[in-house]
């Protein structure tokens, strides 16, 4: 993006670190418009780096990024994105983070694994039970709940899990710790209620460099139905932001009242998240036990928005900067997975 494309308002520096720039409002909603109709996979491969990375952040925010001092919480979650650290791939991946659980909280907050593989054919389906959930360690939206499996074809199964295995899901939102990530598929057992699957609990924890830990829940309901959201403080208050804006609150009591288990899932929330600035820290209360989902770093790939727009530099002043070197007892628990494609060095 040189002098001769951006008008003479738009004042810029390349450095290695990416693109600062100091662009009006009016000029940052027009390149955005132009950006959100002409974005898509094939015009990304043929970027920089540089204007990549800038260019999703305009797309989804409508201003561009400060990656060389970051300060909201959009612009931390897209430097991770970009520059990710080598545990955030051990982390993400939904196989090893199951060790990292295990030895942090302990193996009773896993939610139990009937297999996990690379390739899937249709005879395997006969060693798993009726039931399972069938989802990607490597990916997010890659699940289908198979409540009987006598009334599943095995071999539309088996195609779905590969073509899941297939896909590079690190490029279709800019995420690159997922890149390093050995693609499996992995059964569990089904968390299903008369209802279908429970409410999922994902508990943000941000650690400053000072000070407690600030947490938040949001409470999502309805997955494969009529999807709600609710945002809940540590001491289940309303919080005085919203996370988006599409979904609607839930009014049922069971989503609006706090769990029995809220004080045990904060804990087990803390200590997961307690070597980074900030992770988010999935969970499912089912059977009056508490199971953790997944760990993740840049939820939502950084997209969501935050209203009022103030909490972004609000929640960011929570979020550690910069990020800090793990300990060695820290790194040698997350890196004990035996099964990690150690990919680093392909992100560049």
């Amino acid at each position: 993006m040189g002098s001769r494309i951006l008008p003479r308002r738009v004042r810029g520096f390349l450095t290695c670190w990416g693109v600062y720039m100091d662009v009006d409002d009016k000029f940052s909603e027009k390149l955005a418009r132009m950006v959100k109709s002409s974005f898509t996979l094939s015009v990304v491969d043929m970027l920089p780096e540089w204007a990549e990375y800038q260019l999703r952040y305009l797309k989804r925010h409508r201003k561009l990024c400060n990656f060389r001092d970051p300060q909201r919480l959009s612009e931390k979650l897209h430097h991770r994105m970009r520059y990710p650290l080598p545990h955030f791939s051990r982390l993400a991946d939904k196989v090893l983070v199951r060790d990292y659980i295990r030895d942090t909280v302990g193996d009773r907050f896993n939610v139990p694994l009937y297999a996990a593989m690379e390739v899937v054919t249709a005879s395997q389906f006969e060693c798993l039970p009726d039931s399972f959930v069938m989802k990607t360690n490597n990916s997010s939206g890659a699940v289908k709940i198979v409540s009987d499996k006598s009334r599943e074809d095995m071999e539309q199964l088996a195609a779905l899990s590969n073509a899941w295995l297939r896909d590079d899901f690190s490029r279709r939102r800019g995420e690159r710790h997922y890149k390093a990530i050995r693609p499996q598929v992995l059964f569990e057992q089904a968390l299903l209620t008369a209802n279908g699957p429970p409410a999922d609990y994902k508990i943000h924890v941000f650690n400053p460099v000072e000070g407690d830990s600030y947490l938040f829940i949001q409470v999502i309901n309805g997955r494969f139905g009529r999807m709600t959201q609710n945002l809940f403080s540590a001491d289940w208050q309303e919080l005085p932001f919203r996370l988006g804006e599409t979904l609607p609150p839930s009014i049922d009591t069971g989503i609006t009242r706090a769990p029995a288990e809220l004080a045990e899932m904060l804990d087990v929330a803390r200590r997961l998240a307690q070597p980074f600035g900030y992770c988010r820290v999935d969970m499912y209360v089912f059977e009056g036990r508490i199971y953790v989902g997944e760990i993740t770093f840049t939820p939502g790939a950084g997209a969501f928005k935050l209203y009022p727009a103030e909490w972004d530099l609000k929640l960011g002043a929570l979020f550690r900067w910069p990020e800090l070197p793990l300990s060695a007892i820290t790194l040698e628990a997350i890196g004990r997975g035996r099964h990690f494609h150690d990919a680093v060095n392909e992100l560049g």
